[in-house]
This record gives structure tokens, C-alpha cells and sequence, in this order.
């Protein structure tokens, strides 16, 4: 199953990572660099699995620690109302 931003979700990349902005409600959400790399595989179309290797070869972390760190996050992000 993918994961993607919601339609009204804005992504943009910074210096320390990424930004989503929620542009029905004005709020921001703030993504670190490792987030960051698995919200860009996941809204690419990827797959959690894919996303935790992408995550285990740019930072030194394990593969479940990965794994499991993305579904912590894909479940932050679905109840923020961000994806899909």
C-alpha cells in the first residue's frame, strides 16, 4: 500500500529536512532529514520497506529500526490527516 500526501499538503525541503504545510488548516509540520528521505520514497510511490532501505543506506540505523521508526510515522502523518 503507498502512501501519499493528501492533495492539500505541500512538501517543501530545507536545510534540516522538510516542511509539510496543511494549506486547509495553516498548520506546519516539520520533518527531520531521516523523515524526510522516507516521506520521499513513500509520496513517490514507495513502499514502507522500500523507504527503510532508503533510510538504512543515507544514516547509520538499522533496517527494523528503520521500519518500524516509518510506521510510527506514517501513523503520525495519517492522523495529522496529511496522507492517503
Amino acid at each position: 500500500m503507498s502512501t501519499q500526501l493528501r492533495e492539500h499538503v505541500v512538501r517543501t525541503r530545507t536545510d534540516y529536512g522538510a516542511v509539510l504545510l496543511d494549506e486547509r488548516t495553516g498548520r506546519y509540520f516539520t520533518l527531520n532529514p531521516t523523515a524526510d528521505v522516507a516521506v520521499g520514497v513513500l509520496s513517490g510511490g514507495g513502499t514502507p520497506d522500500q523507504a527503510a532501505q532508503a533510510v538504512t543506506e543515507a544514516y547509520e540505523v538499522d533496517t527494523a529500526t528503520a521500519r518500524a521508526d516509518i510506521d510510527a510515522l506514517v501513523a503520525q502523518l495519517r492522523d495529522a490527516g496529511l496522507v492517503r
